[in-house]
């Protein structure tokens, strides 16, 4: 039997293009063998992860980008909202003591 390169689907010896993906077979039996699939599914779990732990998102992040891009995706997006809300809250509390100070 033949095998997708990309989704490491079984397909029909004699298909030219793999019917789940659509990308072009190649013409030898070389790819007799499925190919190995990461569980790159960009889980929310990632992006809750690099919420509470911003420094752990980053990372994965980083190590991520290249073998895992929708972990890495989710990790990350996590993490730079958490930075987002404590840029926030840095402002907002910045604003609050500013304005108490000019009351007095």
């Amino acid at each position: 039997m033949k095998y997708c390169p990309n989704c490491g689907k079984q397909v029909d010896p004699k298909a030219v293009i793999c019917p789940h993906c659509g990308v072009p077979l190649p013409s030898s039996g070389s790819s007799s063998t499925p190919a190995t699939t990461t569980d790159d599914t960009g889980s929310v779990w990632w992006g809750v992860l690099g919420f509470f732990i911003p420094v752990a998102g980053l990372v994965l992040y980083i190590v991520w980008h290249n073998s895992e891009p929708k972990n890495a995706k989710s990790a990350g997006i996590g993490a730079l909202i958490q930075v987002g809300v404590w840029i926030a809250f840095v402002i907002f509390f910045f604003f609050i003591a500013l304005a108490a100070d000019l009351s007095d």
